[in-house]
């Protein structure tokens, strides 16, 4: 009878709690008004729950659609591909100087994938820039054979550098 109606309000309240606060299954029991001394194992019966699963489930799909869109994925693809190495280190007087990332913007950032000091001196490495322009120019077409029938197959050399 409950399924016809609904999700029940305090196993509702439960797993919103539980997405919200990235799976402490506890916390989400106390939250949704369990008491301390019953919570730990309650948490564990609602998750084993069809209902409450199958709400869980749906919940995240939603919020996935929100998160992860195509457009999402190919501008990270593009901060990625088209990251400029001197947006994180410097060549001055000799000496390698490696940009302050409180002073680089939140785009340069996401295109770090390590950071790591060591005897040798500090090591910096952004993501795969080739495997990022791959499958921008797969999601492109740009790879397939005739793809881009007004291409002639000449290079252009523009020379837009200012003297």
């Amino acid at each position: 009878m409950a399924a016809k109606r609904g999700l029940l309000a305090r196993y509702k309240a439960f797993a919103d709690e539980y997405l919200r606060n990235g799976g402490n299954a506890y916390r989400a029991a106390l939250a949704a008004g369990y008491r301390e001394t019953t919570a730990r194992a309650k948490s564990y019966q609602l998750l084993e729950r069809e209902d409450v699963a199958a709400y869980i489930d749906m919940r995240r799909q939603q919020m996935a659609k929100r998160a992860v869109t195509p457009e999402r994925v190919l501008l990270e693809l593009a901060t990625i591909g088209f990251a400029d190495v001197t947006d994180y280190v410097s060549i001055a007087n000799g000496k390698v100087r490696v940009a302050d990332t409180d002073q680089m913007d939140s785009t340069a950032r996401r295109a770090l994938s390590v950071i790591k000091e060591s005897r040798d001196g500090v090591e910096i490495r952004l993501a795969d820039k080739v495997k990022a322009l791959e499958l921008m120019g797969k999601n492109l077409g740009l790879f397939e054979r005739g793809a881009r029938k007004e291409d002639t197959g000449e290079v252009k050399i523009v020379d837009d550098i200012p003297e």
